[in-house]
This record gives C-alpha cells, structure tokens and sequence, in this order.
C-alpha cells in the first residue's frame, strides 16, 4: 500500500502536480555573487574545485532559512533508482509546502565513473554530493563552480581568489609578465615524470616503487601515460595526486585543512616550471618528515 501511495505521488510530480516553489531573480543573482564561500572551496584528487556540503548547508541556511534538500522515493524509505550502471537519485529543493523539480544525479565513484555496485555509505555520500548540486542549481550558491567561474572576492577582504572550474583543470593564467617556464607545445610529459622519479623528492625505497606511484598517479586521473600531461598544470595534478596518495600509504595525520593549503602550494610552483614543482615536493617532505612513522 505504502509503495502504491509513493509512486502515485512520483507519478504526479513526474506530471508537475506541485506546488512551485518561487525564487525570485533578485535572490538568485545575490546567491550567486555570493563572495565568502570563496575560503572554503576545496579540491579533489584532480585538481577539480568544490564546497563541501556542510558549507552549502550553511550558506543554504544563510540565505533561505526555511529551504532544505529532500530527495524523491523509489518506495518508502529507498532513494535509489535505476540499475547497475545507470544508478540516479532525484534530488529537489523544498520548504516543507512548496518544492521545485527533482533533478537526476548519478551515483558515482572517486573517479567520476557510474558505479555498479551499492553499499550504505556509496549512497550517503552521493546523496550528499547530490544535495550541494541541487543548492547550487536552484538557489545559484556555488553554482559559479559548475560554469568554470571564479568565486567573487569580497571587497577588503584580504582573503586570496580561490580558482574554480568543476568541470575544467586547465590551471589559472600566468601574470601577463611572468613567462611560463615552457609552453605547452614544447612540454613533455613523460620527461616530466622522469625527472620527478631520478629526483624522488618524497624518498621512495627506489626508483621501481617510485615509478609505481606515478604509474598509480596517472591511473587515478584518467591517463594512460606520461605523454598525456600536457603542461605544468597537469603535471602539478599528477603530483598532486601522487603526494595524496603516498600521505595516506605513509599514515601521516595531516587535518583536511592543512593538506589542502599544502596541496596547493605545490600547484602554484606551476609557473616555475617540472623543477619549481618537485622542489616544492621536496619541501613538503621535508616539512612532514619529522611525522613519519619511525621503524620500530
């Protein structure tokens, strides 16, 4: 009885058969703009900027008080619709009265491909990442993220740009006189990953172990080989990437915050080119040494 009422219910929303909930231009265009979110903006493992949902609740909260996120049902209780492959949640935005379409969100993993598999936490998670989508579509906050746009900054404030661009690592613009140490014609990625190996900035056991962790580096993001890295930016991503991935094997505690300013000060050693890059990896393990793990 229960699923008849549920999907007799979808079926009048899938008709438009609610009550609409109104944001008006003014309100959208203020959300928009809206210029403080900027210091909490976050990358992942591929460079790619996002707010994390708890900051979209808050800004949510901040600008629509009564506005929450719910999610249509496939029955009583289960969000989930579609099938291995092809998994999608419907999230929407309401007050309680009033609501706007549901969009369709599919579930995903880390590495942005459609999963086949459930599990409780698979889903939490997407539901989360499928709520701070939903704020951004209808309210306009964060939304800039999704358009490759910078985020506003707040006049006076002495807080830096934070770079955007959800659907773009492409990194920022040199200065007009700063030239690039190469351009992205003459980079050679593979060279590149080379350097960084005879280097070993992060003190991998040897050269095979240090391969393997850019070989890992490169599988995450999508590429096949070095050749693939087409300028400092997706080096630095590549590195990014590595350094992520060895903080983790190593068990060094780091907070988030803390590792997402380290991150990033190894991605604005772009412009200095392969050799700005490594050093500035060279630097970060020198600043965690002391928290390594000591044999016993």
């Amino acid at each position: 009885m229960t699923s008849e009422i549920a999907q007799q219910t979808l079926t009048d929303r899938f008709a438009g058969l609610f009550n609409p909930l109104e944001i008006t231009a003014e309100q959208f265009t203020s959300a928009y703009d809206t210029p403080d979110i900027g210091p909490h903006i976050e990358k992942d493992y591929k460079g790619l900027s996002y707010l994390s949902w708890p900051f979209a609740y808050r800004y949510l909260k901040q600008h629509f008080p009564t506005f929450f996120v719910a999610f249509e049902e496939k029955s009583v209780g289960e969000v989930v619709f579609g099938g291995p492959g092809a998994y999608y949640v419907r999230p929407y935005l309401t007050d309680g009265c009033r609501r706007s379409v549901a969009l369709v969100f599919p579930l995903m993993d880390r590495k942005h491909n459609a999963c086949k598999e459930l599990d409780a936490r698979f889903i939490s998670d997407n539901c989360q990442r499928a709520a701070v989508k939903c704020i951004a579509t209808f309210t306009g906050l964060g939304l800039r993220l999704y358009a490759g746009e910078d985020i506003p900054k707040e006049e006076g404030s002495s807080a830096p740009k934070s770079q955007a661009g959800l659907k773009s690592t492409t990194p920022a613009p040199a200065p007009a006189n700063t030239t690039p140490a190469q351009s992205p014609e003459s980079f050679d990625g593979k060279d590149a990953l080379l350097k960084f190996c005879s280097a070993n900035p992060l003190h991998f056991v040897d050269a095979k172990t240090c391969q393997h962790a850019v070989k890992s580096a490169l599988d995450n993001l999508g590429l096949a080989r070095g050749g693939d890295i087409k300028n400092e930016g997706d080096y630095a991503n590549v590195i990014t990437t590595l350094v992520s991935t060895w903080v983790k094997s190593t068990g060094i505690k780091i907070t988030k915050a803390a590792m997402t300013k380290d991150l990033a000060s190894i991605r604005d050693a772009s412009p200095e080119g392969v050799d700005g890059i490594n050093n500035a990896v060279a630097a970060f393990y020198l600043s965690k040494k002391s928290m390594l793990p000591q044999p016993a």
